[in-house]
């Protein structure tokens, strides 16, 4: 039995799918793995925090799903948890994302990416988070 559990932890986990979660048309397999971390409380390690940290993502709902699973306060992971708050179909990624930041933190992760920082110093991963944020919160 815990073999079994074993196989399927390992075949749904981020440090074993490292290509399919950086692979840029992986959304729905990468989105799968998000999930069930996410629906699990799976916490991830420092293997995975880096891959995460890697991940260029547009599709809103892994955002916001890779913003709980940082759970850091940096200003983009902030912007992320507050793209996840907003999500309306998945009701345990928009109630956790919003217990995980408050209102000042979003004030300075929006006045740092658009009043701060200088357009031509934002990375493709930042420049996709702030798309979709800008999207929901305009």
């Amino acid at each position: 039995m815990f073999g079994l559990i074993k196989v399927i932890l390992k075949n749904l986990s981020i440090e074993h799918h490292k290509e399919t979660i950086l692979k840029p048309n992986s959304e729905f397999d990468r989105r799968v793995i998000f999930q069930y971390y996410l629906d699990n409380n799976i916490s991830i390690n420092k293997i995975e925090r880096e891959i995460l940290l890697e991940t260029h993502v547009l599709e809103p709902e892994s955002i916001g799903i890779i913003g709980c699973l940082l759970n850091d306060k940096s200003h983009l992971n902030i912007l992320r948890l507050a793209i996840g708050a907003k999500n309306r179909s998945n009701k345990k990624l928009s109630a956790l994302s919003a217990t995980l930041f408050n209102s000042e933190q979003l004030e300075s992760a929006d006045s740092y990416y658009f009043i701060e920082t200088a357009i031509e110093d934002i990375s493709n991963i930042e420049n996709g988070i702030i798309m979709e944020y800008s999207s929901i919160y305009s």
